[in-house]
């Protein structure tokens, strides 16, 4: 690209971007982002949902936990779920999960995995684990609502917390938006 272009091309399409009556946070420690790009600023600020709590996620959820896209989903489904060995997870609330969800997924809100819910051992023991024995556990796909959706990478933390192995969980990032804004198919929550 010629120099002193590429400022030029930036500068014109944030001037194409919809102006939003309410701006937010990227992440709980970012208001903002700038940067020097061949000697000029570039800015990137975030508009519309309130963060917190809808703030950015980061691309993995904790360490040792992949994050996978939709194909992945669809071969998890196909692979573990369809044969019983899988979970595909909805960490939303009932209302939520309710107004429409991915085929094939269960909804277990991430509050109800967190240690302070006395009646987590008996999630875990529906999701097959045994007095602490993971050998059984389900393998897991975790989603939300979105990539700013902070309760899928709760979901992961707990379990992880739990004991389950990083190696059964799998994060899916994009959640519900990313699989809306693709025109993939919906279900109703049950």
């Amino acid at each position: 690209m010629v120099k002193g272009l590429f400022p030029t091309v930036c500068a014109a399409i944030v001037m194409a971007l919809p102006v939003y009556a309410q701006s937010s946070r990227i992440t709980e420690d970012m208001a903002a982002f700038k940067t020097t790009v061949n000697g000029q600023t570039l800015a990137v600020q975030r508009a519309g949902a309130s963060c917190p709590p809808a703030c950015v996620q980061p691309m993995q959820a904790a360490p040792g936990v992949g994050t996978i896209g939709e194909l992945e989903v669809l071969d998890f489904l196909d692979i573990f779920v369809s044969d019983a060995k899988g979970l595909l997870v909805d960490s939303r609330l009932p209302d939520g999960y309710g107004r429409g969800t991915i085929p094939g997924a269960v909804n277990v809100p991430s509050s109800t995995l967190r240690p302070d819910n006395p009646y987590r051992d008996d999630l875990l023991n529906a999701l097959g684990v045994r007095t602490g024995d993971f050998s059984g556990a389900f393998d897991l796909v975790l989603f939300g609502a979105g990539p700013d959706d902070p309760e899928a990478a709760a979901a992961v933390r707990s379990l992880l917390d739990a004991g389950y192995p990083a190696t059964k969980l799998k994060y899916y990032r994009g959640g519900m938006a990313a699989w809306e804004a693709l025109g993939l198919s919906l279900a109703a929550g049950q």
